[in-house]
Formats: structure tokens, C-alpha cells, sequence
């Protein structure tokens, strides 16, 4: 049964403003630390491709990694919008500093819940649902750490909201402008991110609820598909064409890079149990699972709303379709929150408005039976209980375990004394691990390049010989940086290094060649680089050390 509601939102709700302030707030929180939180080298990457369209002059159509060698640095990798408007208010303020891509990613988080509170009282009519559509999306917890992390998936979010929300409302309007807008937010939400291609499911359903099938037979929906999809493909052709110039990608396609489409994962049991995890755990929290599922049962008598299943249909496909990425990643359990807050906030809006008897909801008609007061107070305490389990489960997010935020906490340090140090011009080789050693073109792991503010290489152990710096020596490499842990366990490499003078970072330019000398000088030093080794490429100049 239809409910006849008010659909245009009132854009001057208080509540709505007070929720975008709390949840801004929130995400202003330790806006000025250094990226070496989760996802440290996918921030790194942004901030780095950002702090190069700055520094280098570089255009739009050519982002440029510092994880190139000698090349000009180009890279395979989606449209970078993002960090390019971060790069213009660099030069703004003029200076590059990771507060600002912090700043953004949390602004732009915080519009896509405005326009997530617009497409909810667009869909339903009840400025409740509209209201805890907003907050919640604001609350899981998921959305708290990457709705402000210096990464393009903020901007990714209000895209694909933006896209739905003008699709809609030119549905309704049928104006030009409106279609303009709705053709402008798709195509720059596929720009930005292709797997995004996910929202066709839910706009197909839009123009199904409008026309019937008989939208199959409108010209001007096929001109604004094709509309939409040719400047992504335009651009991907163009990216393609960058990789054939420098050999540098993030993998974006599975024929070459990191393969985040690996299809064996669908037949491990294992892969559903930890997707299950993570969308409780960290993407929802349990009690707003719990309204997830809730929301799933039951729908209204419009026809719009069914874009709320047809979208989370598009996501399992998506799941299925890029399970490696999912699970390695959790930044990609992002796309989830928009749908996810709108679902459970149908729930406990619905509880509020006291309209559930009009909507013919069996399994609701118990908490209809409660009280008022009664039934606001289960509402105030499942909002409770998803903020207080948010704030327990995105803890980690901010300090990694396993010591990893302590290694790029060290890192950090490291970079920062080496940036001040070493000639500007001077081309590192950096020794880390990576986890995508075997691809044939991976994105190397750039976070050691971007703290020391240098362009270069990275090796991974299994890597690191010395005829293996002395090509990269060739090439202009100048120094080579590594933690001592991964360079003492390969004892033969640890005797090519000394032979050509190895220091710590805070001791440079003084170089020594005797490994007990150098074993002396850590045991001394009580800084956090005692832990590091910067050893000298090539033939060098003789220094007191030596």
C-alpha cells in the first residue's frame, strides 16, 4: 500500500544540521596525522599522485606516482579527481600538507550524507527515515575512518548518491537540467571509481518504476547511457596508453598488475564467513546488521523503493565479480554504507512515525503494540548501542596491530629526517615488503618515497642483491633505504651493503665500512632510525666515515 507523504525535503530540518556538524566533527578528529594509520601506503599513493600534480605542474590527464624510477611517473589507475582539486587547494594555501585530503575526504562524506537525507525523504515521504538515513550513514563505523582518510572513496560515496539522487529526481521532473546533473555525477562517479558500474542496477530500477518495461523502448535513456559511459571509456583508453609508456598501474584490469578478480575465492567457505565478519563487524556494527536484514524484509507499496534491493543486488554481484579486492581490502566494503543506512533507518523510522499499520508490516505490528515512549526508547538504544559498538570496532583502523602502525610510525620519523637531508635530485631504492611481489606490474609500496618526499624504486627482500642495486645504480639510484630487519637476515647482501658505506638515516652524510663499527653506533643511538639503514649506491665520495 502507497503512502501519500510529503516528497520534498526540508532542507531546513534542524535535526539534519545538527547531525551534519556531529558527524563532521567526528571526522575532524586528529585531521594533521601523518598517513601511517590503515591503508598507509593507499593514502600514501593519493597524497603522493596529489603532492605531484602540485609540485610538478602536471595536468589532469596525467597522474603521476613517485614509484617511478626514471620514468616521468605516469600511472595506469582511475580518473584522479580527487587528488587533483586536493592539488589546486595546495596551491591555495601554498604548501602541500595531509590535512587538506583529510579535510576533503571528510567534507565530501559529510555532503553525501545531505544528499542521502534528500534521497530518503524522496523515497519515503517521512522526515525521520531521512533524518537516521543521515546519522547512521555517519555512525557505522566503516565511514568513520575512510570518510576521512586521504583516499577517493569519500568523493566516490557522494558521486554515486549524487547519481541516484538526480536520476530521480529528473525521472520525476523530467526537466533538462536535472537530466544534465544526472548525466554529469554518474559519469564522474565511474570516472573515479569503475567498479561503481554497480549503480546501473539501481538507476535501471529507477526508470523500471517509472515506465515499466516500457523504458526499454526510450531513446533518450540509451543516449543518456551512452553519455555516461563514453568518458570513462575514454579515459581507461587513455590510462591504458600511460601503462604503455612508463610500465606503472595500480592494477586496474586483471591482464597484467594485482589481480583482485580472482573467481577461485567463490568456491572457499571461508571467503562468506569473512565477508559476514567484516559487514557485521566493521561495515555495519551488529545491532545496524540486525536493521540491515530488517529492512530487507519488507517493502512499501511505491515502486521506487525497489532501487533499495535492485542496489544491493548490484553489490553482491560486485562481490562476486572482485572477490580478491573485498577480501584483502577493506576500504571495499565502502559502496555498502549508503544502502545499508537507508534499509535500517526505513526500520527505525518507521518505529518513530507510527505509520507501520498503513504499511501492512507483520513482523512489526509487536512494537506498534508498545508505547510511545516505549518504542522511542528502543530506537535511542539501538542508536546507542551502533554508536558505542562503532567506536569499539573502528579503534584498530587508527592504530593498525601487529606493530604495523608502529613500522610506518618509524617510517615516518625516517622520512621526515632523510627529507631534510638528502639532495633534493637524489633517487632512492627502497626495501619493503609487498604483498603483490608477483605481479608482473605491481604498485610498488610507496609510503618510505613519500615520508622522504623522493621518487625511486622499491624492492621486496627476495630481491636484494647487489647486482641488483648496482643496475639501479646505473640508473641513477643514489641510496638505498631499508629497516634493519629485512636487510640482516641476508647476510651475503649485508656485506655488499657495508663494502660500499652504510649509515643511519640521522647520521648521514657519515657513512661507515666496518659492520661492528656500524653495529657500535646503533646500540648507542636512542633514536626511533636506530632501526633503519641507509647505505650509499654507486662509487660515492670518500667521508669521514670511511
Amino acid at each position: 500500500m502507497q503512502i501519500a507523504m510529503a516528497r520534498s525535503p526540508n532542507w531546513r530540518d534542524g535535526w539534519l544540521w545538527a547531525i551534519l556538524v556531529l558527524g563532521l566533527g567526528v571526522r575532524l578528529i586528529g585531521l594533521d596525522e601523518p598517513l601511517i594509520d590503515w591503508q598507509a601506503w593507499r593514502q600514501a599513493d593519493t597524497a603522493a599522485i596529489a603532492r605531484n600534480f602540485y609540485e610538478e605542474g602536471g595536468d589532469l590527464l596525467h597522474p603521476q606516482v613517485d614509484w617511478r624510477g626514471t620514468t616521468t611517473g605516469y600511472v595506469e589507475t582511475n580518473f584522479p579527481l580527487f587528488p587533483y582539486l586536493v592539488s589546486r587547494v595546495y596551491g591555495l594555501i601554498g604548501g602541500a600538507g595531509e590535512w587538506v585530503g583529510r579535510l576533503f575526504a571528510a567534507i565530501s562524506f559529510t555532503a553525501a550524507a545531505f544528499l542521502l537525507y534528500g534521497l530518503a525523504w524522496r523515497l519515503y515521504g517521512l522526515p525521520w527515515i531521512a533524518r537516521l538515513s543521515a546519522l547512521l550513514f555517519l555512525l557505522f563505523p566503516l565511514g568513520i575512518f575512510f570518510g576521512r582518510a586521504f583516499m577517493p572513496e569519500a568523493m566516490m560515496l557522494l558521486l554515486s548518491i549524487a547519481a541516484l539522487s538526480t536520476f530521480e529526481r529528473w525521472l520525476e521532473s523530467g526537466r533538462r537540467i536535472d537530466l544534465l546533473l544526472a548525466w554529469g555525477a554518474a559519469s564522474l562517479c565511474f570516472l573515479v571509481k569503475i567498479p561503481t558500474l554497480y549503480l546501473g542496477f539501481p538507476l535501471v530500477a529507477l526508470a523500471w518504476s517509472r515506465w515499466g518495461w516500457s523504458f526499454l523502448g526510450r531513446p533518450l535513456l540509451w543516449a543518456y547511457l551512452l553519455a555516461v559511459l563514453l568518458p570513462p571509456l575514454a579515459w581507461h583508453l587513455h590510462a591504458r596508453a600511460l601503462f604503455a609508456q612508463t610500465g606503472l598501474t595500480f592494477g586496474i584490469w586483471n591482464s597484467y598488475g594485482y589481480d583482485k578478480w580472482i573467481s577461485g575465492l567463490l568456491l572457499d567457505p571461508e571467503f562468506y564467513l569473512l565477508m559476514g565478519r567484516r559487514l557485521i563487524h566493521h561495515t555495519f556494527t551488529l545491532p545496524g546488521f540486525l536493521l540491515v536484514v530488517l529492512g530487507l524484509t519488507y517493502r512499501w507499496g511505491d515502486r521506487r523503493e525497489w532501487m533499495l534491493f535492485a542496489w544491493v543486488g548490484g553489490l553482491i554481484l560486485y562481490l562476486a565479480l572482485v572477490p580478491e579486492g573485498n577480501r584483502r581490502l577493506h576500504y571495499y566494503q565502502i559502496p555498502f554504507l549508503p544502502v545499508g543506512a537507508l534499509l535500517s533507518a526505513k526500520v527505525l523510522g518507521l518505529f518513530l512515525e507510527d505509520v507501520g499499520e498503513r504499511t501492512g508490516v507483520g513482523w512489526h505490528r509487536w512494537f506498534l503494540q508498545r508505547s510511545e515512549f516505549e518504542r522511542r526508547a528502543l530506537v535511542a538504544l539501538l542508536l546507542l548501542s551502533t554508536g558505542a559498538y562503532s567506536a569499539w570496532a573502528v579503534r584498530p583502523y587508527y592504530r593498525p596491530p601487529n606493530n604495523i602502525y608502529k613500522y610506518h610510525q618509524s617510517c615516518y620519523a625516517v622520512g621526515r629526517l632523510l627529507d631534510r637531508s638528502l639532495p633534493e635530485d637524489a633517487l632512492l631504492v627502497v626495501g619493503d615488503i609487498d604483498e603483490n611481489a608477483g605481479a608482473s606490474h605491481r604498485a610498488q609500496s610507496p609510503t618510505m618515497l613519500y615520508y622522504c618526499h623522493r621518487k625511486g624504486w622499491q624492492l621486496t627482500p627476495d630481491e636484494f642483491t647487489g647486482d641488483r642495486l648496482d643496475s639501479l645504480a646505473a640508473l641513477g639510484g643514489s641510496y638505498f633505504i631499508a629497516a634493519g630487519g629485512f636487510v640482516l637476515q641476508n647476510r651475503v647482501f649485508w656485506r655488499d651493503l657495508v663494502a660500499g658505506g652504510v649509515t643511519l638515516p640521522s647520521q648521514y652524510p657519515r657513512f661507515w665500512t666496518d659492520a661492528d663499527q656500524i653495529e657500535a653506533v646503533r646500540r648507542r643511538h636512542p633514536g626511533a632510525d636506530r632501526n633503519f639503514f641507509l647505505a650509499r649506491l654507486g662509487d660515492g665520495e670518500e667521508d669521514g666515515g670511511r
